[in-house]
């Protein structure tokens, strides 16, 4: 009776979680990698339509504060859609916008926009906007969703001019962040009854 708790306990504890962040050059800047079905650190990435890539140099240096080549790079009217391996209850990514004006969060702003629009896999929608710094050649934001799980997410963007008259044709993503809460190992808990199982065999003492 002594080895119910623990045996209760192994039940219930949560299993291990894969949280990590995707900064895209984990596989350097060459070969370029068609990021159309592409799977990798528990996230399968989908594009349409057009090509893009995991792997895109496009010019960061000095020209963004939030991303650093190489990042995902592809064409503004396109979707980008992200699916985790486990669900995770936490999204978040640095955006970039070939676009030297702000883009608002809203297509009511004096800025046009929205500059990104994010639909998680449960239905809820968030958009975003966008800002240059003095100097720079990319307009860029930060989306963060924290709470219930998700399994994934599709990800649009702002095609069309912006304020200066010029077209936004290419986004960028980096730092892609996520938690995923995976289910309990079977070799951990089969670790966990073995344990018990030995705990139970041991002997107390000697019998005279």
């Amino acid at each position: 009776m002594r080895l119910l708790p623990l045996f209760v306990l192994l039940l219930a504890a949560p299993g291990t979680s894969g949280a990590g962040t995707i900064t895209f050059d984990e596989f350097g800047n060459s070969p370029l990698i068609d990021v159309n079905g592409f799977h990798t650190h528990g996230v399968t990435f989908s594009f349409t339509s057009g090509p893009a890539f995991y792997s895109q140099s496009v010019g960061t240096a000095g020209n963004a504060l939030l991303s650093v080549d190489p990042v995902l790079s592809g064409p503004t009217n396109g979707v980008l859609n992200l699916t985790f391996d486990y669900s995770s209850t936490l999204l978040q990514f640095d955006i970039l916008l070939l676009s030297i004006a702000t883009i608002d969060d809203s297509i009511d702003g004096l800025n046009g926009g929205p500059a990104y629009t994010v639909v998680l896999s449960n239905g809820v929608s968030f958009s975003g906007s966008t800002t240059p710094y003095i100097g720079g050649g990319y307009s860029e934001g930060v989306f963060s969703y924290s709470g219930a799980p998700i399994s994934g997410a599709a990800i649009s963007f702002f095609s069309g001019m912006d304020m200066s008259g010029l077209p936004v044709t290419d986004f960028g993503l980096d730092n892609l962040s996520f938690v995923s809460p995976e289910p309990v190992s079977f070799f951990g808990m089969a670790g966990g009854l073995l344990a018990i199982g030995m705990t139970k065999r041991r002997p107390t003492g000697r019998q005279s």
